[in-house]
């Protein structure tokens, strides 16, 4: 054989040596990888989104969490935002009342919300009774006519009866403070 055969020869076996070396290295990085996976080759820079990354390589990328830092100022208030719709009307600052005539001898309910009787025990003195316990509510009364005259000079005071826990006790009386018949307007404020 000549010697440019011969070197010619060498050189083709040299070449094929690499060509398989080559193919070698590639078939076992190739093998290397999990089944259906692709390589560094095959991925376009910017194309993995987080999405794509398990949560432990995730947890990974972004290493240990430092310390809370402090909390900021407090930012300034907003504006004042719409007015609101009008909200339903509210029950009545009192839902119990009455006003009660007298002739001396009986009472009787001019009209009344929640007091359902007025029972006078003597001249002056009348308990009214409502349709529930007042025992912890506050008593407002004055003498008056309903009548538009003018009532005759005097005043009341109103109690609670404590044996009887729907009842307020009222008592009239004249300009000196001595029991006397007068008709009256009573709240009760629960």
């Amino acid at each position: 054989m000549s010697k440019i055969a011969s070197h010619v020869r060498g050189h083709f076996v040299a070449y094929l040596a690499l060509f398989f070396a080559l193919g070698g290295t590639s078939m076992a990085a190739v093998n290397a990888l999990p089944r259906n996976s692709v390589g560094s080759p095959q991925i376009k820079n910017g194309s993995i989104q987080k999405v794509d990354i398990s949560k432990r390589t995730v947890a990974a990328l972004h290493g240990l969490r430092g310390p809370r830092g402090l909390t900021g100022a407090t930012g300034a208030a907003g504006a004042a935002g719409p007015k609101g719709d009008t909200g339903a009307k509210g029950d009545p600052a009192t839902r119990l009342w009455a006003v009660v005539h007298t002739d001396g001898t009986t009472a009787s309910l001019v009209r009344s919300s929640g007091a359902i009787a007025a029972t006078q025990t003597n001249p002056g003195f009348i308990n009214v009774t409502f349709n529930q316990n007042v025992t912890t509510c506050a008593y407002v009364v004055t003498t008056g006519l309903d009548n538009f005259a003018l009532p005759p000079t005097g005043g009341a005071t109103a109690d609670r009866n404590p044996p009887e826990p729907n009842k307020v006790y009222v008592q009239t009386f004249n300009s000196s403070g001595t029991p006397a018949v007068r008709d009256y307007f009573l709240a009760v404020f629960c």
